[in-house]
């Protein structure tokens, strides 16, 4: 592999206007969640959302990377509706992880993430974290969507996870390998509220630390942000939406192109931010280059 090229969107939430399901299945958690999808529906719109798939086409990325959130209740027409369009994306490889709204109930495997399987490569929930190799790219999908009391958005990676976590990055590194975390909620504290922060985080921080990484991705906070992780030099980079019909900086719908290229000594690295300015059309920004050496 001489040229990798990563397309990067989060936070689809297709449309529920779209799909019939039984009232009787917005009790509890989702009848509330329902009343929050009424109010902002508008500042979610499928047309962005198609905008967006249509230039990243235009791209022809090697792989196309989703943290979470295609539902909005969780209910199983969502997760039939979401396999449905994943399906009839134009593009060879895609790796999705589930988000919170993924999860906001408590559901059973075969109505929810079951449907999601070819794309996930998870055939139950134990399998996480999903370690995906592209080549001398490898792709560790964290999966840290929970059910949560109303009213509360948080995440959780668990000790299993975090174990498989710490193990994965030691044995990718001793094979040169270019290693990308995705998960949906942001890894560090600051960037959302605690209640729907990362609960564990700090345990991930301390192994994502420990063990080194190259790039971490994530959903979640339906903003665009580009940071370094905690006190290094490793890209962390959360995209906004790419649903959102906002025209407010860093809330426009937007995709994230990564772009890795495999050196005789380093992996060269260019990232880039796509996304739907204020008139309709596509701006570009968020650009950086980084070299990531073998050590």
């Amino acid at each position: 592999m001489k040229r990798f090229t990563i397309a990067h969107i989060s936070d689809i939430h297709l449309p529920l206007e779209s799909i019939q399901f039984p009232k009787l299945s917005l009790v509890n958690k989702r009848f509330l969640s329902f009343l929050s999808w009424k109010k902002r529906r508008l500042s979610l719109q499928k047309k962005r959302l198609d905008i967006i798939i249509d230039d990243i086409s235009r791209e022809s990325p090697d792989l196309l990377l989703i943290s979470g959130d295609l539902t909005n209740l969780a209910l199983p027409e969502e997760f039939k509706q979401a396999a449905d369009w994943l399906h009839h994306l134009p593009f060879k490889n895609i790796n999705i992880i589930p988000g919170n709204h993924d999860a906001l109930v408590k559901t059973q495997w075969h109505n929810s993430y079951a449907f999601w399987s070819p794309w996930s490569q998870a055939y139950n929930h134990d399998d996480y974290p999903i370690i995906t190799r592209y080549g001398s790219i490898a792709v560790i999908g964290i999966n840290t969507a929970v059910p949560t009391p109303p009213f509360f958005a948080n995440g959780q990676v668990g000790n299993y996870q975090l174990n498989q976590i710490r193990y994965a990055l030691q044995r990718l590194k001793k094979d040169n390998l270019f290693r990308i975390v995705i998960l949906h909620h942001p890894p560090v504290s600051g960037i959302v509220s605690e209640r729907k922060a990362l609960k564990d985080r700090k345990k991930l921080q301390k192994i994502l630390y420990e063990e080194g990484v190259e790039i971490i991705l994530f959903g979640h906070v339906h903003r665009t942000i580009t940071r370094k992780f905690l006190d290094t030099n490793i890209p962390m980079l959360g995209i906004a939406s790419a649903s959102s019909n906002s025209s407010r900086p860093y809330h426009q719908a937007a995709w994230r192109k990564i772009v890795i290229e495999k050196l005789d000594d380093h992996f060269h690295t260019f990232s880039t931010v796509r996304f739907i300015d204020k008139n309709g059309d596509f701006s570009q920004t968020h650009s950086f280059y980084i070299d990531h050496y073998f050590q």
